[in-house]
């Protein structure tokens, strides 16, 4: 669990929902859990049809912490937007701003895909799982 890796196993899923054992994770760790939409989510591609059915019902449960990452990733979009237009103002002449500026438009349109991403995952998880899904489950 103190490695970097980004998919966790579904043990470590639940036990990272718990803050007691996110206190003792390496500051760079809760950073990529902050900042990472889909951490504490479980895999629903893997296993016999009752784990990935299990697994769908709890990303399904789990899906109102998608909320709390989209209003991170805008707020950091809105940041990174606003730093861009206050470097572009000070880099109205030929300068070296000009390159933090593009480096601030990258971010900016980062984040903005991170919540697109996020939000279409979201509105997925709430649809109702349509009856053929069901039973190709079985």
């Amino acid at each position: 669990m103190t490695d970097m890796k980004l998919t966790l196993n579904d043990d470590e899923v639940e036990t990272l929902l718990k803050r007691e054992a996110r206190a003792c994770l390496p500051y760079l760790r809760l950073v990529l859990l902050y900042l990472y939409p889909f951490a504490l989510f479980k895999d629903a591609t893997r296993g016999p049809a009752h784990v990935k059915e299990r697994a769908l019902f709890y990303n399904r449960t789990m899906r109102w912490m998608l909320l709390a990452y989209l209003r991170r990733w805008c707020v950091l979009a809105s940041l990174l937007f606003i730093a861009i237009a206050g470097i572009e103002t000070l880099a109205a002449k030929p300068s070296m701003l000009i390159i933090p500026a593009a480096v601030l438009g990258v971010l900016a349109c980062i984040a903005l895909t991170v919540m697109v991403w996020t939000f279409a995952a979201y509105v997925l998880l709430s649809r109702a799982p349509s009856r053929a899904g069901r039973r190709s489950m079985r």
